[in-house]
């Protein structure tokens, strides 16, 4: 028997996802069982697949845990099914949620994909530190620390001409990839996550509440949080791989 990641328990362990499984049932059930999967290698081809990016990591008793605690709630938060959901210009106004449990979702997607072995999340790279924080929070099930580290969440939208419409972007989920910002002497880091329709972005530090992105922190508002529109062309790593992935198809690189 192996040892559970949350628990540190051996035990059986369950074939486990970090982004949820109902994301990628719901796009192979568009797909008649599949999903197209693009990939930035030079050399991979556009193709079919049915993997959801699962491996086999918690135990049991700790896979249902995460998924009642924090998956159901992240995920109907979502789909418009928990408080208030209001559009406006600026974005996707949610009312009358926990925006620290929506946090703590996102950041448990984030640790699962840390210690997960799959080669999707291979791109998390963390301090072992910042990951023990959060798994003792979901041991507990408890809110990860407010000040522990910052979390932004925009609505993914496409306003180019034949672009991509809600249905599709919702559809859309993207590998796990690293970006580093210099603001005001300050250096970050962070990894960004795409499905749902929603672009997620985790910095491993807090943000100063004297930035200006620092108002788009989720849990600076217990029970409100607004999400900003981003257009997918303006997040350079996903319009260089709808560019490749373009390159690939009119070079019969594809086996779509």
């Amino acid at each position: 028997m192996k040892k559970c990641q949350l628990c540190l328990c051996k035990s059986e362990l369950c074939n486990s996802h970090a982004i949820p499984d109902s994301v990628f049932r719901s796009l192979f059930k568009q797909g008649n069982g599949q999903a197209i999967e693009l990939s930035s290698g030079e050399f991979i081809p556009n193709r079919k697949s049915q993997d959801s990016w699962a491996t086999a990591q918690l135990c049991s008793e700790c896979e249902v845990k995460l998924n009642i605690t924090y998956d159901q709630y992240g995920l109907n938060l979502l789909r418009g099914k928990v408080g208030k959901v209001v559009r406006h210009e600026d974005g996707v106004h949610f009312s009358n949620i926990d925006s620290l449990k929506f946090k703590s979702f996102v950041l448990s997607i984030f640790w699962r994909g840390a210690v997960s072995e799959h080669e999707n999340y291979r791109t998390i790279q963390v301090a072992p530190r910042f990951l023990e924080l959060i798994r003792s929070s979901l041991v507990r099930k408890d809110n990860v620390s407010k000040n522990s580290c910052t979390v932004i969440v925009q609505r993914l939208m496409d306003t180019t001409e034949g672009g991509f419409d809600e249905s599709n972007l919702r559809n859309f989920v993207v590998s796990p990839f690293p970006r580093k910002y210099e603001v005001r002497g300050q250096f970050y880091s962070s990894i960004s996550m795409i499905f749902l329709g929603f672009y997620f972005e985790i910095f491993y530090s807090p943000i100063r509440s004297s930035d200006k992105v620092s108002k788009f922190a989720l849990g600076s508002s217990r029970t409100t949080y607004i999400t900003p529109y981003i257009e997918i062309t303006e997040i350079p790593e996903v319009f260089d791989l709808m560019v490749s992935s373009l390159r690939k198809e009119h070079q019969g690189l594809s086996n779509v």
